[in-house]
């Protein structure tokens, strides 16, 4: 059987379950460690402070999946990644100690400063190592789970926000330095598993065997397992070319990333500050039960149906809180539960998107076309952020999230015509990439 044929077909093992792990407490961290700067801006009201590790996003998405795929592979990458964050939660925690013992406010430059810094770093490592995670799901884990792992374990994204918005909430009558040092402990115990279960990673089977390293590749697959099962794969899908892939993912990326950031966390920076909060972690409950639930449908809906009916329902829950935010002054409770609704497909969005990403892109250079692909959500987020601030109307806040989801559902209306599914499609396959010989 040949090398990446049996990564397809080999049975669940306990090496999948460290992989699975690692994924998990990688994505936790992502949305543990990206949230901090929306939760705390409130108290810091400087539209700057969350633009910051907005660009970093943009620096970490680009640097880091580049060396992944040119050099250093997937788990040394790891290594980088996770102590540039392990770093930044580290001077977080320091400056909120300082803080608390010199009861000088984080508002202060002499506090403000290093503490941006450290969150720049934080963002910089988790973002830069999302595009490396989803690479190295889509290459190693067996094909029967493959589409579910590539939701199940980006959801922990949402579960990583849900918590750190829930400390925040509890600790939120100790003042904003105890909110700060919370998280940032937080994110410190979360990456003390990170650290234990990523030493113990094999290295990606993929890519090692596209830098030729074939000797390595078939040491590599020993551990994980000898068993393998019968699969019924799809061996052929319709011609598109990587100009059209490409630009499908940017636009759904677009759609999905801002319409997320923006109703997840920058409404309530700018509109409703006291319920910052609350918004993040009911927007964070939607989107992680629908992330769960997502991994069960995967087994029985097609993905271009998927794709389908994620953004065409986002686009209908955005629409009823457009058509009912002027009542929300009066009735938060209303478009609480729209934005759970509007969340929930959100999250079914980001579905769609970790599965295509890596699964049509090429395996040369996928972690970093899939950077790539998040290089125009990112940028336009933050000239959306900076722009947005400035707007007192809810109402145009609101209408423009409805036009970024409408983009969405025009991408995935073409794709359903002009696209193919990827189910139980060996990544070769969709990819329409080459085998080395």
């Amino acid at each position: 059987m040949d090398i990446l044929d049996k990564v397809d077909k080999v049975e669940w093992t306990e090496t999948h379950t460290l992989l699975f792990t690692s994924l998990i407490l990688g994505f936790f961290m992502w949305g543990t460690i990206g949230t901090i700067a929306p939760l705390l801006y409130p108290s810091v009201n400087n539209v700057f402070f969350i633009l910051a590790p907005i660009i970093a996003t943009l620096a970490g998405t680009l640097i880091f999946p580049h060396i992944s795929d040119r050099r250093y592979g997937r788990k040394k990458t790891f290594m980088i990644t996770m102590s540039m964050y392990g770093a930044g939660a580290l001077i977080i925690g320091i400056i909120s100690v300082l803080s608390i013992v010199t009861r000088t406010s984080l508002t202060s430059p002499l506090m403000l400063v290093p503490l941006t810094v450290g969150i720049v770093l934080g963002v910089l490592g988790v973002e830069g190592e999302v595009p490396v995670m989803l690479s190295y799901a889509a290459e190693m884990m067996p094909l029967r789970r493959r589409e579910q792992i590539l939701i199940l374990a980006p959801n922990f994204d949402n579960v990583g926000a849900m918590i750190a918005s829930a400390v925040v909430i509890l600790s939120s009558s100790l003042g904003p330095s105890v909110e700060l040092l919370t998280l940032s402990l937080t994110a410190l115990i979360g990456l003390l598993f990170l650290a234990l279960v990523r030493f113990r990673l094999p290295e990606s089977v993929r890519w090692l065997y596209s830098k030729g390293k074939i000797e390595q590749a078939k040491a590599e697959i020993l551990k994980l397992g000898e068993k393998t099962e019968d699969i019924q794969e799809k061996e052929k899908v319709r011609k598109v070319s990587l100009f059209s892939r490409y630009w499908f993912l940017v636009a759904i990326g677009i759609s999905q990333y801002l319409t997320y950031g923006l109703m997840a966390y920058y409404i309530g920076d700018f509109y409703f500050p006291s319920l910052e909060n609350y918004i993040v972690l009911i927007a964070n409950v939607g989107a992680s039960a629908a992330g769960f639930l997502a991994g069960f449908l995967i087994n029985y809906v097609k993905s271009k149906m998927f794709s389908l009916f994620s953004f065409l329902g986002g686009t209908v829950t955005m629409i009823a809180i457009l058509l009912t935010i002027d009542s929300i002054t009066y009735d938060m409770t209303l478009f609480y539960g729209l934005l759970l609704l509007n969340m929930a497909f959100s999250e079914f969005g980001w579905a769609v998107r970790t599965i295509y990403e890596p699964l049509i892109l090429p395996n040369s250079n996928r972690a970093f076309l899939i950077g790539l692909v998040r290089v125009f959500p990112i940028t336009l987020n933050s000239i959306s952020v900076y722009f947005l601030s400035f707007s007192n109307s809810p109402v145009v806040y609101v209408l423009y999230n409805t036009g970024l989801w409408a983009l969405g559902a025009i991408a995935s209306i073409l794709w359903y015509y002009k696209g193919y599914d990827v189910n139980l499609t060996p990544i070769e396959v969709s990819s329409q990439s080459k085998v080395l010989s």
